[in-house]
């Protein structure tokens, strides 16, 4: 049996150059870690962050289907990185773990404590359960394909099922002014956003006013066959962007890692 210091001499490590590496080490996992959050919080943001964005938003026609669809890019990108290269069914999971981290994080700083608004309006949607469906499936078959065509559908399919929870309150008829409204809309009136982008205002039936109905089945189909393709073509962006290349390792490079010529 080996024991750390005899690995060490083998490498051509001193004491300190293996701390060094050690810290260096933490450093890159936080960086990579606040990086990657950051990422997929600002990608999501850009293509699907309208319809996700404040809880009266949150139609049955258009959130559903978009939004998973953005979000499971980078947790397939990661799910290929982890499993080609460590064996860890563990990427998709990580993936939807930061979103949902990120998305938080946001939203706490920007809009609760800098506009006011409260936490009830501005819940983001929950990936978890996806992710955990694409690594559960992964383990099970060891095969990129079949988790894409099973398991990107469950995850577009039922998206809008384990988000209805924080949701369903909103769907609740009230009466406002001798009129039958729902408490998505009094949300509305009471928090005006003349910011609103012209393709959510104009959608009058896609609202939470409709109360639910069987729309929401054949979005959450389409957005689960949808995903199917996303799946795949983002698996293999990820091994592409997570390929290695070595360069030659100079003596300066050497001196300053505490390596032995």
């Amino acid at each position: 049996m080996f024991n750390n210091q005899q690995v060490l001499e083998a490498a051509g490590f001193s004491k300190d150059a293996a701390r060094y590496s050690m810290f260096f080490d933490i450093i890159v996992v936080v960086a990579v870690v606040l990086l990657f959050g950051g990422v997929i919080a600002l990608h999501c943001q850009l293509l699907a962050g309208d319809w996700d964005f404040f809880i009266d938003w949150r139609d049955r026609q258009f959130w559903p289907l978009i939004y998973p669809i953005v979000a499971i890019m980078f947790p397939a990108a990661l799910a290929a990185v982890f499993w080609e290269n460590f064996r860890l069914p563990i990427g998709a999971t990580v993936g939807a773990t930061l979103l949902v981290l990120s998305v938080w994080l946001m939203r706490w700083g920007a809009w609760h404590e800098f506009a006011n608004y409260p936490f009830s309006m501005i819940t983001p949607a929950q990936t978890v359960t996806g992710g955990l469906i694409l690594d559960g499936l992964l383990l099970v078959f060891r095969n990129y394909l079949f988790v894409g065509i099973f398991g990107g559908f469950l995850y577009g399919f039922v998206f809008y099922f384990v988000n209805y929870a924080p949701i369903m309150p909103y769907y609740l008829p009230v009466e406002h002014m001798g009129s039958v409204a729902s408490v998505a809309d009094m949300i509305g009136y009471t928090f005006p956003r003349s910011t609103t982008p012209e393709y959510i205002r104009i959608v009058e039936r896609g609202t939470l006013r409709t109360f639910g109905d069987t729309t929401v089945w054949y979005t959450a189909a389409f957005s689960g066959f949808i995903c199917i393709f996303t799946y795949l073509i983002w698996w293999h962006m990820g091994l592409w962007f997570a390929q290695t290349t070595f360069f030659a390792n100079y003596t300066k490079v050497k001196s300053a890692m505490g390596l032995k010529d």
